[in-house]
């Protein structure tokens, strides 16, 4: 009887201890001594609780209406802001195609403060200064009553570009309103940061050259209005329509001495649109490139139209830029016409005015050997007009060591003028430094 006791009494004895180091909760009272006890087994060990849950986060407060603007790049935001520099110091000899000798001359081709960003992920906005030619020399010839002086261009500051751009199904709709360059002809569009030759064409603006358009200065090819833009088909259909300000026409009767009997600026606006095909990649900026140096493959054909009552410009383009072999080649062929028929009449001169009905071809060739980051490059204009026909034919040599950020470009060029006493030599070498 005492073993049994013992036995149960060991046994209570270690049940109690697994209990206890586990803190389960004490053990039954012991069995009757006449109750024969089970086998002891020992008890699994107890899970550990789970630790209590996190409460859930609090919900982000409702964004505020409008969305705040920081004057930070903030790219997480969509809202970013760049600042940048197009400098082109240059120099040039030019000579005259009535007079002997030369013209030569240290001065800055651009000098150019540029603004651009986004706002919300769905506005970009692009705004720069310029004052072109910086101490760029003009002769002028004596007269009745001065002698003969030399003026350099001094400082000052125009707006070059001032536009915003909402784009609301992102590259397929796009829509523009500001100053800016309208969807002409392929080199006309283009940045001025991004150029192949030296320069633009010399004919790529010259149907709103100057004052044509009733500006108090030269535009260089820019005009106020509202625009339409977008790339469909995977970037192979670029198109872009419309509306600038254009010229404004006058109160009328407009003689002097005469009342006027209508408002003037009542007439509709000028009317620009431009389709391109792309064939390989997609140019989806605002501003075309003359080149980009590998970065993309183009081959597009582009036609665009302008007009506004009886003046008319419409045209047709070519561009390609394909890497070939060791390198990248380049060309680009624009043709255009442009009239401007009773609404913008030419008067033969000197001087002379308006804007006479003429054809211009214009083209560029070059090929960039990658290796060596130079290109030559050939480039050829005409111009078929009422007034004297032109000519300007040459070529030269680009440096691209930094790309379009930082270049060296030196160009011949041979200017003739029909009926002109003789043609005349000119040479341009150009150092870039650009960013934005």
């Amino acid at each position: 009887m005492m073993s049994r006791i013992s036995l149960v009494v060991c046994a209570l004895a270690l049940s109690a201890g697994i209990a206890q180091a586990q803190d389960a909760p004490p053990p039954p009272p012991p069995p009757a001594p006449d109750v024969v006890p089970a086998v002891p087994v020992a008890t699994p060990p107890m899970a550990e609780p789970a630790p209590p849950m996190a409460p859930p986060p609090a919900p982000p407060p409702a964004p505020a209406w409008p969305p705040s603007v920081s004057f930070k790049s903030e790219a997480s935001s969509g809202n970013t802001l760049k600042v940048g520099l197009l400098f082109q110091p240059q120099f040039q000899m030019l000579g005259s195609n009535e007079l002997n000798g030369e013209t030569y001359n240290l001065y800055i081709r651009r000098t150019r403060l540029l603004v651009a960003g986004t706002l919300f992920g769905q506005f970009e906005y692009f705004f720069d200064t310029d004052y072109p030619n910086l101490f760029l020399a003009t002769n002028e010839g004596p007269t009745a009553t001065a002698a003969a002086t030399t003026t350099k261009a001094t400082p000052g500051m125009n707006i070059q570009d001032a536009f915003i751009t909402w784009k609301p199904m992102g590259d397929m709709i796009k829509i523009d309103a500001g100053y800016m360059l309208p969807p002409m002809a392929h080199n006309a569009v283009q940045g001025a940061g991004t150029l192949y030759s030296w320069d633009y064409f010399n004919f790529s603006f010259l149907s709103t050259a100057n004052t044509l358009l009733g500006s108090t200065t030269s535009p260089v090819g820019r005009d106020a209005g509202v625009q339409f833009r977008g790339l469909w088909f995977d970037g192979h259909i670029d198109f872009r329509a419309a509306l600038f300000q254009g010229l404004r026409v006058a109160e009328t009767p407009g003689a002097a001495g005469d009342t006027p009997t209508t408002v003037g600026s009542d007439n509709f606006f000028r009317a620009t649109g431009r389709l391109q095909i792309n064939l390989l990649d997609p140019e989806p900026g605002f501003f075309y490139a003359g080149t980009y140096l590998g970065k993309k493959k183009i081959l597009s054909f582009g036609i665009t139209g302008d007009t506004q009552k009886s003046y008319h410009y419409y045209g047709g383009d070519v561009f390609a830029d394909l890497p070939l072999g060791p390198g990248i080649f380049t060309a680009q062929v624009d043709v255009v016409h442009m009239t401007g028929g009773t609404f913008i009449p030419y008067v033969p001169g000197p001087p002379a005015s308006g804007l006479p009905k003429q054809t211009a071809i214009m083209g560029e060739m070059g090929y960039n050997f990658d290796a060596i980051h130079v290109s030559p490059i050939v480039h050829a204009e005409y111009l078929w007009s009422q007034a004297p026909n032109q000519g300007h034919y040459g070529g030269g040599l680009a440096f691209w060591p930094y790309g379009h950020n930082s270049n060296l470009k030196a160009f011949y060029t041979r200017n003739t003028q029909a009926g002109a006493p003789h043609g005349d030599n000119q040479v341009n070498v150009q150092w870039q430094l650009y960013f934005l």
